[in-house]
């Protein structure tokens, strides 16, 4: 098995598509990522052994890639499988290794609709089973690309 870490190197700014004046992006995150986990049925923390605390989430995550200039590329949507998810960022498996860096995750949310966080990936492993698991960091709270296609509202 081997590991492939990328370095990590995040622009002065991001985009102002991304952020919003007075918004705290960590605490939308937060709140994103458990309002996600809320909508599981039978979600039951567990006990976490890491320095951060994430959630088994072995569910369908839509996943977006950003083009060069930063905006989604909706055609090139596609699902993973999720490993786990905290409010400080994701891992999934993916059955393809991964060329961009930064990618939109739309999480469901239930009745609330879906939430897109906009993520900055930083490992991929290939394991023995054939699939690509894959992690990273959540930068910033965005508008999923999949409010587009069923009309739900997006989650706050």
């Amino acid at each position: 098995m081997s590991t492939c870490l990328l370095d990590t190197v995040l622009p002065a700014s991001l985009p102002s598509a991304y952020t919003a004046a007075g918004n705290r992006q960590g605490d939308r995150i937060t709140t994103s990522v458990l309002s996600a986990l809320s909508a599981v049925e039978g979600f039951r923390p567990a006990i976490e052994r890491r320095r951060e605390s994430r959630q088994p989430y072995p569910y369908p995550v839509h996943i977006t890639p950003l083009a060069e200039d930063g905006e989604p590329e909706l055609q090139r949507t596609f699902v993973v499988i999720g490993k786990h998810l905290s409010p400080e960022g994701f891992d999934f498996y993916c059955p393809k290794p991964l060329a961009e860096r930064r990618v939109i995750a739309s999480l469901d949310c239930g009745r609330e609709g879906w939430v897109g966080l906009l993520l900055e990936l930083a490992w991929c492993r290939f394991s023995r089973h054939g699939w690509y698991d894959n992690g990273g960091r959540f930068i910033a709270v965005v508008a999923s690309p999949l409010l587009e296609l069923d009309g739900r509202p997006r989650a706050a």
